[in-house]
């Protein structure tokens, strides 16, 4: 790829921007900026408003006001050139007669700041953009809730449950969709409740219609508490959940089932 002398190139825009700016005697650095950018023609001016308004010059400011603009510029290319010792008032001294060829090249300085200072902000929202994100999709941990199912299913379906302790999710859709009464709530609630039912100690028969209790405890049943339908009590079902047995008898009736749902 062939390489543009630098002089020669700033020469050639220079010499396409000098004659448009003679004479002209307010205004004159962000007519500069304007010429640059190539928006002397547009209605927007989006570009050069942003960058004028963010240096503070004026589209009709007289020379003296833009020279304080650029003085300050001077200022502070100055101050950071140690090695050349160089105060700015010796630049400034300059300045005197044709004074457009320093308003051209702070006009470029000036668009070039400014677009450089884009890229700066961009790197440094690039930087904050993916620790804000992490931290949004970061899953907000709650503790499980433990609740208790309560079911009143018939004793030929029981009985398939006796002596289990640790029972799996499959298994308790399955009691679910047999059960003819359910509630699931907290524990506290399950054992105010169970005080109410008729609970005896008897074997659990193989094969009758029989109504049996089956109280089991979910280890996080936060999405299944209160639930009043079968369907939603079976969709809310956690798939790693720790299912155990905590009650299994006959009922002696119906009594004490009031707060239960019935199905």
């Amino acid at each position: 790829m062939a390489t543009e002398n630098p002089k020669s190139l700033y020469d050639q825009v220079c010499n396409n921007i000098y004659p448009q700016i003679q004479g002209i005697e307010r205004g004159l650095l962000y007519k500069t900026i304007q010429m640059i950018l190539c928006e002397e023609q547009s209605l927007e001016q989006e570009k050069t408003r942003k960058i004028c308004d963010y240096f503070g010059i004026k589209p009709h400011a007289n020379k003296d006001e833009d020279k304080k603009i650029i003085d300050d510029l001077l200022d502070a290319i100055f101050r950071n050139i140690q090695i050349l010792k160089l105060p700015a008032k010796l630049v400034k001294n300059f300045q005197g007669g044709n004074m457009e060829w320093i308003f051209v090249a702070a006009a470029f300085t000036f668009v070039g700041l400014f677009f450089y200072k884009q890229t700066l902000d961009q790197k440094e929202q690039d930087k904050i953009k993916p620790a804000v994100q992490e931290i949004k999709e970061q899953p907000i941990f709650s503790p499980p809730i433990p609740a208790d199912l309560c079911l009143v299913i018939p004793a030929s379906i029981a009985s398939n449950f006796v002596n289990r302790s640790n029972l799996k999710v499959d298994e308790l859709t399955y009691l679910i969709d047999n059960a003819s009464y359910f509630l699931c709530t907290t524990v506290k609630v399950a054992d105010s409740n169970e005080q109410y039912l008729k609970i005896t100690h008897e074997s659990i028969p193989l094969d009758s219609r029989r109504e049996v209790y089956l109280r089991i405890n979910i280890n996080d049943g936060r999405n299944l508490i209160d639930k009043k339908i079968p369907y939603y009590l079976k969709t809310n079902l956690p798939l790693q959940a720790q299912c155990i047995v905590k009650q299994l008898a006959c009922l002696e009736n119906l009594s004490g089932l009031e707060k239960f749902n019935r199905i």
